[in-house]
């Protein structure tokens, strides 16, 4: 399978991963399939293919992205808790001495990410006026930009040179 971009491959594996591959109701649907010759006959991937292929995509992005592109990846992409740890302390530190709350850093995170967190909580779980928060804010929403486009193009590049994107995609953010 071919993929536009590499956020759609990462979207996609993410969502293929998540699914089960055998539900009680498609029991019958591939007892239908083998009956007249497969799913696969018609050249789409059957369920375990898909499974496989969206395995062969995590694991070449965790060989080629350095452990806080991953987590990010893991975050965005997945929704995985397991990538908080490691961009908060890295938002952290950006942000110098002033900001030590890991719950309004993550807050800052998950809304960067798409959650429906305003930046009245994330003021309120700082502990500081608007400007400081919105401040805060904007610097962790540039950090987390300038991540975002470091591993989509080592991803890009790599999923190009082993054609998993459609050629002529050239959505590369630089």
């Amino acid at each position: 399978m071919k993929f536009s971009s590499p956020e759609h491959a990462l979207k996609w594996a993410y969502e293929t991963i998540s699914r089960p591959i055998v539900k009680i109701s498609s029991v019958n649907d591939m007892r239908e399939a083998s009956r007249a010759g497969g799913i696969a006959g018609n050249g789409e991937l059957t369920v375990h293919d898909r499974h496989a292929q969206a395995a062969l995509i995590l694991s070449l992005c965790e060989r080629v992205l350095p452990t806080l592109h991953m987590a990010y990846v893991r975050v965005q992409f997945g929704r995985e808790a397991s990538g908080f740890e490691l961009l908060t302390h890295h938002l952290a530190a950006n942000f110098g001495t002033g900001l030590h709350s890991r719950r309004s850093i993550e807050q800052i995170i998950r809304a960067y990410c798409g959650e429906k967190i305003g930046l009245r909580e994330i003021r309120k779980s700082m502990s500081c006026g608007m400007l400081k928060a919105v401040s805060y804010r904007n610097q962790a929403y540039d950090t987390l930009d300038v991540i975002h486009a470091q591993a989509i193009d080592k991803l890009g590049m790599e999923m190009e040179n082993r054609g998993l994107l459609r050629s002529g995609s050239s959505s590369l953010v630089s």
